[in-house]
């Protein structure tokens, strides 16, 4: 162990005893750290280091400390303290960048990430069916979950069967939002880079909270929830299953859809890059249409119908040149 911290604050560590630093600093007890850290010491030289990283650690451990929260976490802060006071800064930087700059998933974390281009179905432990689309993370505590709580946090989008536990609410947590339910099937788009997180409730009931606005609404059958992250703001009104469930069955349906947001969700769906000149690009046009998820060529000569273009598909890029509408002078 004290080899391996050795070769971190020397910058000489590979990727495999990288990992195996981690492990042991996991696994190893107050007592036993201390015992390291001691041993490494007596072996420092004084190399200089940056006295800013040195204050920011100063600073986070004297927050810590304030509020007296003693952990194992703080244990270890407070060596760091002990060992910028005594001039040993190498130690003090290389603790810090293990711990703080290094952050690594805990081991009662389960992760469940999908691609560009792919779909992936997976049953949680409480028998919950999970359907999650292209470009898509879930995860939960697989100590805690369906023992203590039902609570998952979701960025992507994501079609649930929810398991019927009346004792344990079933919670999603988006970045904007929390969802609980009960037991219900809905579609939920969450995604990073949209304005909106969408919900749409195909059967059930469930309950939604904004974070920003503390707004509370209550959803059922056929309705849709749409959280506003501007504003934070959820409107809710009439919807259409079969739309927001499509890609469900391999098939994309926009209806008054942006242009820009209908290529964003081919490159998604096919996992592929659609490269357009900026001011090519007709960014009010709004498209309407149904394109199958499993034939490229077919769906980019259905959109060559409604704007003349060429286009060139390369491996994973598609380059367009000549985007416009079909109507316009010149077409």
């Amino acid at each position: 162990m004290t080899d391996l911290l050795q070769k971190y604050a020397t910058n000489q560590l590979s990727i495999t005893e990288l990992s195996e630093l981690k492990k042991n600093i996991n696994s190893s007890t107050d007592e036993e750290m201390e015992t390291y850290l001691l041993e490494l010491w007596k072996k420092e030289t004084g190399k200089h280091i940056d006295m800013s990283i040195l204050e920011e650690i100063k600073q986070s451990i004297d927050g810590e400390n304030a509020r007296k929260k003693w952990s194992r976490r703080i244990f270890i802060k407070k060596v760091l303290r002990v060992a910028a006071m005594i001039a040993v800064p190498v130690i003090a930087t290389f603790m810090y960048f293990l711990i703080e700059k290094i952050p690594t998933p805990a081991v009662s974390d389960m992760i469940v990430s999908v691609g560009s281009g792919e779909q992936v179905s997976i049953t949680l432990p409480d028998g919950t069916k999970v359907k999650l689309n292209s470009e898509t993370t879930l995860n939960y505590n697989i100590n805690d979950f369906n023992r203590k709580v039902r609570e998952i946090s979701l960025g992507g989008e994501a079609y649930f069967e929810v398991a019927r536990n009346e004792k344990i609410p079933f919670v999603i947590k988006t970045k904007d939002m929390d969802v609980t339910v009960l037991g219900t099937t809905f579609n939920l788009q969450a995604r990073d880079e949209e304005l909106t997180t969408e919900l749409n409730l195909i059967e059930g009931k469930v309950s939604l909270t904004a974070y920003a606005t503390n707004q509370n609404v209550v959803l059922y059958a056929n309705q849709k929830a749409i959280l506003d992250k501007r504003t934070g703001d959820i409107k809710v009104i009439k919807d259409n299953p079969e739309v927001s469930t499509a890609w469900l069955r391999g098939e994309l349906v926009f209806h008054a859809t942006p242009i820009r947001k209908v290529f964003k969700e081919i490159e998604r769906n096919y996992g592929i890059k659609i490269l357009i000149d900026e001011h090519e690009i007709l960014y009010n046009d709004l498209f309407t249409g149904t394109f199958s998820t499993d034939n490229l060529n077919e769906t980019l000569e259905i959109l060559k119908m409604h704007y003349r273009f060429n286009y060139i598909i390369t491996g994973k890029e598609v380059a367009i040149k000549d985007f416009r509408l079909n109507n316009k002078k010149g077409s």
